[in-house]
């Protein structure tokens, strides 16, 4: 039986990854001669985590003859919880053509800004350790390409690579106080970018090409100001949406606007991998020049949890100082005024009267250190879509007894001035939803939803939340991440039998995650078995002594788990996402890590 090749050209050809420490050596120049291309990306992210920010220093492809080809430029800081929701293009390399057999890369812990959450919403600045309870510096990890399966690069095709540090599989949060994380990096890497995330591209201009609907930039990832990350195309159409220095259009004016700008403008644009060989990536939204939030400006990143007049109270935020990556800050103070620009809003011709309680805001404006405020009051504020969830109260009109808004527990807000008067303020237990034409047929009271749009305006309740789509969650069949940890005591963690992978919950800490449902309600419900599903998936097992696998077929990969079994490994902790099913608690999982370790 053979694991599943898992690295390499978008064509289709792959390896086998294998993770192991290694020591670093010499790296020797590429020399001139026939290459190809790579398009990198990197992802990932888990709700247990508001900022894990580290130090990538250094991606290297390591050829067969002992080349070793670096593919980042500039050694960069990473916060891995940005990219829960989609994929970042941080270089687009021309590789020298051969064959290749693994891939280094080298992460710093030094100063790591690692902040976790508990289920109440408080948060604390972890502390990294290795499994011996060391303090983390370096990290050098590599990815080995199996030997009947290296990666090969060719002239004239573009291989594409997504680099995933699944934070779950990585990190156990040991105690929150003190708060500990205890870290054995999990690395993957796919040869192609997802089809249903969302991928995000950062750069200065080089072209907007009006007559091919085509924009080229220079790339500069993660706020990075130089170096030489590639040149990336992609594709716009009349869907496209555009916030061009402060200013919002659609389809072809802004096309027109894009073609204007000077060459070296910042851009940032998000979109989706598409099957088009003129431009596989199509960017849904475009933002340009001074809207960049990288382009002179402090950047503030959070959610609105209070508001006095213009002074807005931002929980979880993350400040981007210009030239800086992000650092996490419980609460700050953001200033905002009548000249300050507010965008985003899916109806546009926003102004600050539309930053309530409840918005998830991006800030463009000046941070002061001294103060620990942000002042946007000559700056931009653009308008991020929201996520609220709870049970419902009343169908019609639609009322929730609010859980959490945008992951946040509820009682971290205060309503206090929503309304018209102050008793009209937003109830967060009777939170009232303008559904316009959306169906609430299926709706009825006391079932849990999930629903996305924008509050209302400050001072303009009722209603209090103004809602484009709204899920109602089916346990019978509901997405759902589960993360399961069994103490160095534990006996017999896993068991297979008919192809099933069945969970021991003695001395074990399992916390199963409905997507859109509180954790408080998942606690009721339970998993005893993990199986696979119709479509091939993603499932890998890492062994200290044996690196990782990745297998594409379930039946394969708990035969590999059986196999370690009877050679005296045992489950430390796994993750899983799929489909959890209430009737037999069962998890239909298309992704799974397994760690195993020798029992001794």
């Amino acid at each position: 039986m053979k694991p599943l090749q898992t690295l390499g050209l978008v064509f289709g050809l792959s390896s086998v990854l294998v993770l192991s420490a290694c020591s670093s050596g010499g790296s020797e120049s590429a020399a001139a001669e026939d290459s190809g291309t790579l398009e990198i990306a990197i992802t990932d992210a888990e709700e247990d985590f508001l900022t894990y920010q580290i130090q990538l220093d250094s991606v290297t492809l390591n050829r067969q003859d002992g080349m070793r080809v670096d593919v980042l430029p500039l050694s960069t800081e990473v916060d891995f919880v940005q990219y829960q929701d989609l994929s970042e293009l941080f270089a687009v390399a021309s590789i020298p053509a051969g064959r290749y057999e693994s891939i280094t890369l080298q992460l710093d812990y030094s100063d790591a800004d690692i902040v976790i959450q508990d289920e109440e919403g408080t948060s604390y600045n972890a502390t990294a350790v290795d499994s011996d309870g060391e303090v983390l510096t370096e990290i050098e990890v590599e990815l080995t390409f199996a030997h009947d399966r290296p990666v090969i690069i060719t002239p004239r095709r573009t291989a594409q690579l997504t680099l995933d540090l699944d934070l779950a599989a990585s990190n156990t949060i040991e105690s929150f106080d003190p708060a500990l994380v205890t870290v054995e990096p999990f690395m993957l890497a796919t040869a192609e970018l997802d089809d249903e995330r969302e991928h995000r591209v950062r750069g200065l201009l080089v072209e907007a090409n009006e007559a091919r609907a085509l924009v080229t930039l220079n790339v500069r990832p993660m706020r990075h100001r130089r170096g030489q990350f590639g040149q990336f195309t992609f594709g716009v159409d009349d869907e496209t949406r555009y916030e061009i220095n402060g200013e919002e259009y659609t389809g072809e004016a802004g096309l027109t606007q894009m073609a204007a700008l000077e060459e070296d403008t910042p851009v940032v644009a998000y979109g989706y991998n598409e099957r088009d060989d003129d431009a596989p990536y199509q960017a849904a939204t475009v933002i340009a020049g001074t809207s960049v939030p990288w382009n002179n400006h402090d950047v503030l990143k959070g959610v609105i949890a209070a508001r006095s007049d213009n002074t807005l109270t931002i929980k979880g935020a993350v400040i981007e100082a210009a030239a800086s990556a992000g650092h996490f800050r419980q609460t700050i103070e953001l200033s905002v005024g009548d000249d300050s620009v507010v965008t985003g809003y899916r109806l546009g011709d926003a102004d600050i009267a539309n930053l309530s309680v409840g918005q998830r805001i991006l800030a463009l404006g000046e941070y002061d250190q001294g103060t620990d405020s942000f002042d946007a009051t000559e700056g931009v504020v653009r308008m991020k879509l929201n996520r609220i969830v709870g049970e419902v109260a009343q169908v019609s009109p639609l009322q929730l007894d609010l859980s959490h808004i945008n992951r946040r527990p509820v009682e971290v807000f205060d309503f206090s001035g929503t309304g018209l008067d102050e008793t009209q303020d937003a109830d967060p237990s009777a939170y009232e939803i303008e559904t316009g034409a959306l169906d609430l047929t299926s709706v009825e009271a006391e079932e849990w939803l999930q629903v996305r749009g924008y509050p209302t305006a400050f001072g303009s309740a009722p209603m209090d939340f103004d809602a484009i789509s709204i899920l109602n969650p089916d346990f019978s069949s509901h997405p759902a991440k589960l993360h399961a940890h069994w103490s160095k005591d534990a006996e017999n963690p896993v068991r297979i039998e008919n192809e099933l992978l069945f969970l021991n919950s003695d001395d074990a800490r399992i916390k199963l995650h409905l997507i859109g449902v509180p954790g408080s309600i998942a606690l009721e419900l339970g998993v005893d078995v993990v199986s696979g599903t119709d479509e091939p998936g993603l499932y890998a097992i890492m062994a200290r002594s044996e690196g990782v696998h990745l297998y594409r077929d379930f039946a394969d990969f708990v035969q590999a788990v059986q196999d370690l079994i009877d050679q005296g490994l045992v489950a430390k902790h796994m993750t899983a996402a799929g489909q959890y099913h209430d009737a037999d608690e069962r998890l239909s999982a298309g992704r799974v890590t397994l760690f195993m370790k020798p029992t001794k």
